[in-house]
């Protein structure tokens, strides 16, 4: 390939969606029917558009890699680590993300959630990013992982720099929650406990190849595996149950709507997302032929508005089924904490609508969004109704 001046990146393809989400889902339909893979000459990259050709990017990562995708300043991720390495790193902690192992955890979240929901009960207000999504993911953390994380103003400005950095509207700056997890990691190697920290040190006693750095670096990528994107749904939630107060009564009336309610948020309210590949060689997609090295964009946002899978796209509608929504991913690179999004959020969304009777948005300090995309919520304050019935 040769080098080109104009090395794509994220922030280039978000001019192209529409502020609205009609007409964005309108133009991912256009481009599915007329254009399902386009060719950006200028960028030597290719954006792909239909669920099918979607779902086999993602699934053939023998044919599409993501190690040699567009830098992201990363100093590492289970996301772009290749194929062997993958495997092989993923296996020591793919245990503490399987549904069944979190989902015993949920008396513990609820206890934490009910303890951050206390203060709002009285006051009726609360910043619900700042005050309650990313404290109990820094508790979550802590309770998984036994990582010390000294606050949740610093594991929110984590999480925003790390997926920024991941949607390329931020320049890598990671050099102090690096140092902070080398210091834990010394003080594991004097001490070590029943934590992750100490569990990998003892496996690196086994195996050279699992390199202090890396643990530090998994670390720090397991420390806000689906962080940000538990916030952004919970915050999505949020700013519906604001804006549509018979979606929160319907989830307050049956809480069992709660889990399609986050499938939809996923697929419906996710819908600039978009995934970034390399061809590791020359090969056919969707009838295209496509040359090694150059890019592969895969919009799954757009794969997530495909009516041959998603009859009546265009519709927010929590009872859908099935919903193979592919906003985190297909496949062996399917994001490791979505998991965690879906029982955490959880348990998050069955405590609010229990312990309040309704939600609005606080007229004196309006919702705040990323200046450089403003589907990135930062900030969101809502006035809060306590329960007058005794919270179960």
């Amino acid at each position: 390939m040769t080098n080109s001046p104009n090395k794509p990146t994220r922030e280039l393809l978000f001019p192209e969606l529409s502020d609205s989400i009609t007409s964005r889902i309108a133009w991912f339909q256009h481009m599915q029917k007329n254009q399902p893979l386009r060719f950006r000459p200028e960028y030597n990259l290719w954006e792909v558009f239909r669920y099918d050709d979607v779902q086999h990017v993602l699934k053939n990562p023998a044919d599409f890699s993501v190690t040699n995708k567009t830098h992201m300043g990363l100093p590492f991720s289970f996301g772009r680590a290749d194929i062997p390495d993958h495997r092989y790193l993923r296996g020591f902690v793919a245990r503490s993300f399987q549904p069944g192992s979190i989902e015993k955890m949920a008396p513990e979240f609820t206890a934490m959630v009910d303890s951050l929901l206390e203060p709002a009960r009285t006051s009726g207000k609360m910043e619900m990013l700042g005050e309650l999504c990313y404290p109990i993911m820094e508790r979550a953390v802590a309770h998984m992982f036994g990582l010390r994380i000294p606050g949740a103003d610093h594991f929110r400005a984590w999480s925003d720099q790390m997926f920024g950095q991941l949607i390329g509207v931020r320049s890598p700056d990671h050099a102090n929650v690096v140092d902070l997890f080398k210091e834990q990691l010394d003080e594991r190697k004097r001490n070590p406990g029943d934590d992750l920290m100490s569990e990998l040190l003892a496996e690196r006693r086994k195996d050279s190849r699992l390199a202090e750095e890396k643990i530090v670096h998994m670390c720090l990528d397991l420390a806000t595996a689906g962080n940000a994107p538990l916030a952004l749904m919970l915050a999505y939630a949020f700013d519906r149950f604001c804006r549509d107060p018979e979606f929160f009564q319907t989830l307050r009336r049956d809480p069992s709507l709660i889990p399609g309610a986050i499938e939809e948020i996923l697929r419906y309210d996710f819908s600039w997302f978009n995934l970034w590949r390399t061809a590791r060689h020359d090969t056919v997609l969707g009838g295209q032929e496509i040359k090694a090295d150059q890019y592969i964009v895969v919009w799954d946002s757009s794969a997530n508005f495909d009516e041959n899978y998603f009859p009546q796209a265009d519709r927010f509608d929590i009872r859908r089924s099935p919903n193979p929504h592919m906003t985190f991913g297909q496949g062996m690179y399917i994001c490791l904490g979505l998991p965690l999004v879906r029982v955490l959020g959880r348990v998050v969304l069955e405590r609010v609508v229990a312990s309040f009777s309704d939600m609005r948005s606080d007229p004196e300090n309006p919702l705040q969004t990323l200046e450089q995309m403003k589907d990135y919520i930062v900030s969101l304050d809502a006035v809060l109704t306590p329960s007058k019935v005794a919270v179960p």
